[in-house]
């Protein structure tokens, strides 16, 4: 008996010593030597925290990901409802729990602050060098440290000038400003007033805080093409001057103020006729009014022979409690491939005017034709050069852009000069950063 079961084993074994597998490979007695997982074909159920996107159009992607994964079911929740401020706080409470989800959105601001508690991709199925080719660089730089990936772009976004062409057209204005003193004079152009001095139709939404929701993605951008680091660079020179200009436009040139509605509603109400906005925030104007004539176009610079734009966007990642870190890395890794990009943005463009702007820079082309070609490419060509920070507005950032915003407002309110403002401004705002908010 015993030289039987011997002769069965050797049996078994020979085959995989002939092919160069190891014991944890062979079928059934291989979890017994350290295989086991999906080699085994057991089942796996992933949990997925999602935001903003269509529960049906996940559905799809996952229906197809299981004709090849049938031991895998996914479960999708959109956590939309929460917001962004609220989500964060739910994630991070629960990052380090087994009640987290095995797969989660994070915003690429939050990913160096939150590393050590993902687990970043295993190298056989994304290396450091793969990511780099694959996506933007901003993407690099955000959420790959030390050789280790551990959040890959759910699609890239930042802000970019959208503008009424009828007005443009009223001013024989033909083309978008390219640097940020073109925009102001611009910006002065387009302002209409009353015999009063009132304003009837601002020329662009800049200058204040409480009624422009991306400010700070604005404010954001000027600090990141001055080389500003942030927080460490507030109290300097660059940022001072970064914000001086910013609040010119309402204080000095009055050409925007409080009594106006947000940003991105005035515009499409045509009282305001340039505006500073993500995509997706654009397909809100897009749905309210389908007619209005808008042109969309990068952000202007600086300086035209460095340039700097803004992105923000999120990422998916890993918890490092979760117990199936492998095949949560294989679905993102699925979701990440060119033809389930296109899949998800084909399957939205049938909801709305377009899906949500490829991570993938093979697929920037595939934007400069179609329906939303218009307004994603300005997006996409500026991308390479793209830079980011926690300043970027509906992320969670909120002791950052809140004290951002009391340093516009101080800056409005004050009675000194506005270098002089702003300097103390951004002092205090640097202060209250650093601190966590306890000052």
């Amino acid at each position: 008996m015993r030289n039987k079961l011997i002769l069965t084993a050797l049996i078994l074994v020979i085959p995989f010593l002939l092919t160069a597998c190891t014991l944890k490979d062979i079928p059934v007695v291989g979890k017994f030597f350290g295989g086991g997982g999906l080699s085994l074909g057991g089942p796996v159920t992933l949990n997925v925290w999602g935001l903003w996107e269509n529960p049906e159009v996940m559905q799809q992607i996952v229906a197809k990901y299981k004709e090849t994964h049938p031991n895998v079911n996914i479960n999708y929740d959109d956590r939309s409802v929460l917001g962004a401020s609220q989500y964060k706080e739910t994630l991070l409470g629960r990052i380090g729990q087994p009640e987290v989800a095995d797969i989660v959105l994070v915003h690429n601001s939050w990913v160096q602050d939150i590393k050590g508690s993902l687990a970043p991709a295993p190298s056989k199925i994304m290396s450091e060098q793969q990511y780099a080719e694959k996506y933007y660089p901003i993407a690099k730089d955000s959420a790959v440290f030390d050789g280790n990936v551990y959040a890959v772009p759910m699609y890239h976004d930042g802000i970019v000038l959208v503008y009424n062409k009828k007005h443009f057209e009223e001013e024989g204005q033909q083309s978008p400003p390219t640097s940020w003193e073109e925009f102001r004079r611009l910006a002065f152009n387009l302002t209409k007033r009353d015999e009063k001095g009132e304003i009837i139709r601002a020329g662009a939404a800049m200058g204040t805080a409480n009624n422009i929701d991306f400010f700070s993605d604005i404010l954001g951008t000027f600090f990141a093409q001055a080389k500003v680091n942030v927080p460490q660079d507030l109290d300097g020179k660059p940022a001072r001057d970064a914000l001086a200009f910013y609040v010119l436009f309402s204080k000095s040139d009055k050409g925007w103020d409080n009594t106006f509605p947000e940003a991105s509603a005035a515009f499409a109400q045509e009282r305001v006729s340039m505006i500073f906005i993500p995509s997706w925030n654009l397909l809100d104007i897009l749905r309210e009014r389908p007619n209005l004539q808008i042109g969309v176009a990068p952000v202007p610079q600086a300086k035209l022979d460095n340039p700097v734009s803004w992105a923000s966007f999120w990422m998916y990642a890993v918890p490092a409690v979760s117990p199936n870190k492998e095949a949560a890395w294989e679905f993102i890794n699925y979701l990440a491939q060119e033809d389930t990009q296109r899949a998800l943005f084909d399957a939205a463009a049938r909801q709305r005017v377009y899906g949500a702007p490829f991570s993938l820079v093979s697929l920037k082309d595939q934007v400069a034709s179609g329906p939303y070609g218009n307004y994603l490419k300005p997006l996409l060509d500026s991308a390479a050069f793209a830079q980011s920070s926690r300043f970027a507005a509906r992320a969670g950032n909120d002791l950052y852009v809140a004290a951002l915003k009391e340093a516009v407002n101080s800056v409005l309110n004050s009675r000194e000069d506005i270098t002089v403002a702003s300097e103390a401004a951004l002092k205090k705002a640097k202060a209250t950063i650093v601190s966590g908010g306890k000052q």
